[in-house]
């Protein structure tokens, strides 16, 4: 049996329901999938070129089709963005952070205290899995000499990390590097005062934690890979993670003394809720196909700017992208003959903007680091199946590893 499905009946669609079926995401539709309903279970999947596949919930997305999944549109795993500080003088109401995507941690909040000043937004979180911390939220700042608008500048909000960085220009700044390095909060104003230390500059949040800690660069995974010697490399990781969230931007604190002896709930200018966290997708099927417009997401979500003061400026600080998620195809054929440059990301989301509105500037959010892209295959097929002059590190970014076939999942 073959679903077309309607928009409509994507939505209310269960795994149980389709047992042996075969589903097809239509164009101009959007099949919205419920993680928490348990791994989609199914003989093919195919998704059609403008037709979007979206997977949310706590739980990795997980397919298990026992014949073909073609990808012709859009398998979306990534994280949600920080819609940043959209009110004024709202110091009594917080900023959450953004969700995470299937299995990824949710963005660190923006003024966490709604009854006095807020010290500093709050850490990111990390994924259910393998839980860690998210970027670090930023501290909030005070000025002991002026009211001025820049003398309270704050910290920003840090990136979430997963994978180690991965930069492919030499040039830190370049936008190719986007998403591929992750990114302390910047600090904020140099004058201001940090309220947890009451020196200066409030100090932007320190990087997330990374799932690998060892001093191996070349085993980060979750898996086995043959190398060219014949030896089998094991991972370090114990099982597939997903992205932690970007840290909450502080608040720039109205006033002159730390803490404020009277809580005034329009006075401070709020930092934003962090980016989330990149999903989990683990697609297992005897043949994938990616086709031309096929792409598969696991991005991290961007963070936010801080509050404005007459919507001009960001005052408030920025917050962090959460890092890119962690995906997985395995298959006897995994065929991207056909794929375009990038149709496989697991990135980290941009930071907020700080002052004057600008990316990287004070008081701005850090950008989240990368996630990883795994395709496990036989070792006799040797690979994927790429367009002709072309190599994964087009395909994919960060680049994808080629293991081997894992029972595992």
């Amino acid at each position: 049996m073959k679903l077309r499905l309607t928009p409509l009946a994507a939505l209310v669609l269960a795994s149980s329901a389709l047992g042996q079926s075969s589903l097809v995401v239509p164009a101009g539709s959007t099949f919205v999938y419920d993680t928490s309903s348990g791994p989609l279970v199914l003989t093919d999947l195919t998704i059609e070129a403008g037709g979007t596949l979206r997977a949310l919930g706590p739980r990795a997305f997980r397919v298990r089709a026992t014949g073909s999944l073609r990808i012709d549109g859009r398998l979306e795993l990534s994280a949600s963005d920080s819609p940043g500080v959209q009110t004024l003088n709202t110091t009594n109401i917080s900023e959450p952070g953004s969700a995470g995507g299937p299995g990824g941690g949710r963005g660190g909040t923006g003024n966490p205290l709604t009854t006095q000043s807020s010290p500093s937004g709050t850490n990111g979180h990390g994924p259910v899995v393998g839980p860690r911390e998210g970027g670090g939220g930023g501290e909030s700042g005070i000025s002991s000499a002026s009211l001025g608008t820049d003398e309270r500048r704050p910290g920003g909000g840090a990136g979430g990390a997963l994978a180690a960085d991965q930069p492919v220009h030499p040039d830190p700044l370049n936008p190719l590097n986007l998403g591929l390095i992750a990114g302390r909060g910047a600090n904020g104003w140099p004058t201001a005062l940090g309220v947890r230390t009451l020196t200066p500059p409030p100090r932007g949040g320190a990087l997330g934690q990374r799932a690998f800690v060892d001093a191996d660069p070349t085993n980060d995974f979750f898996g086995f890979r043959l190398l060219s010697t014949g030896v089998i490399q094991v991972g370090e990781l114990q099982s597939v993670v997903g992205g932690s969230g970007g840290g909450g931007g502080g608040n720039a604190i109205n006033g002159l003394v730390w803490p404020p002896p009277v809580f005034n709930p329009t006075a401070d200018e709020k930092g934003a809720g962090g980016g989330g966290g990149g999903g989990v997708g683990i697609l297992l099927a005897y043949q994938i196909t990616l086709g031309p417009l096929g792409r598969i997401h696991a991005d991290g979500g961007d963070g936010g700017g801080g509050e404005n003061t007459i919507f001009l400026n960001r005052v408030g600080g920025g917050s962090g992208g959460g890092s890119g998620g962690y995906l997985v195809l395995q298959a006897r054929n995994v065929d991207l003959s056909a794929a375009s440059d990038r149709a496989l990301t697991a990135l980290g989301g941009r930071g907020g903007p700080g002052k004057d509105n600008a990316f990287g500037a004070v008081n701005a959010g850090g950008n989240g680091g990368p996630g990883v892209i795994a395709i496990h295959v036989p070792p006799s097929v040797g690979g994927p199946i790429l367009p002709t002059g072309k190599t994964l590190s087009d395909l994919s970014a960060p680049t994808a590893l080629v293991l081997l076939p894992d029972s595992r999942f």
